[in-house]
């Protein structure tokens, strides 16, 4: 899964640059306590994140990501107000390389973007 924070240079620019890191520190937080413990969460660069769901298929990571999308919506961030986010899934299959993986799943965020912003889109399988 892809995680990007829509129009995250407005944050900066509009609010400056620690506003901008304490939206992506309550944002990370919001996003930890939803996922399991097994899950894998890191900074993938910028505003855009990567979560690894591990022993779940695509329908079952897209509940997820609707779950974090929902969740970022509806949270009021100190100063900036409403965040959105979209996601972008691919399910990881044993012939993926980690490449061909993030890449599908930006494939995927890209659509979210393409489709409005503030949505998630799943799946292009292998």
């Amino acid at each position: 899964m892809m995680i990007d924070l829509d129009h995250f240079k407005r944050v900066n620019d509009t609010y400056g640059h620690n506003i901008g890191d304490y939206v992506l520190k309550h944002f990370t937080s919001l996003v930890v306590s939803t996922i399991r413990e097994a899950d894998l969460f890191a900074r993938w660069g910028g505003e855009e994140f990567v979560l690894l769901l591990r022993n779940v298929g695509c329908e079952e990571g897209y509940l997820v990501g609707e779950k974090i999308r929902s969740l970022i919506e509806s949270e009021s961030f100190d100063e900036v107000g409403k965040v959105t986010c979209s996601i972008g899934i691919t399910e990881v299959s044993p012939e993926d390389s980690l490449t061909s993986a993030i890449e599908r799943a930006d494939r995927a965020l890209y659509a979210a973007k393409e489709a409005g912003r503030n949505c998630t889109i799943a799946c292009e399988v292998r």
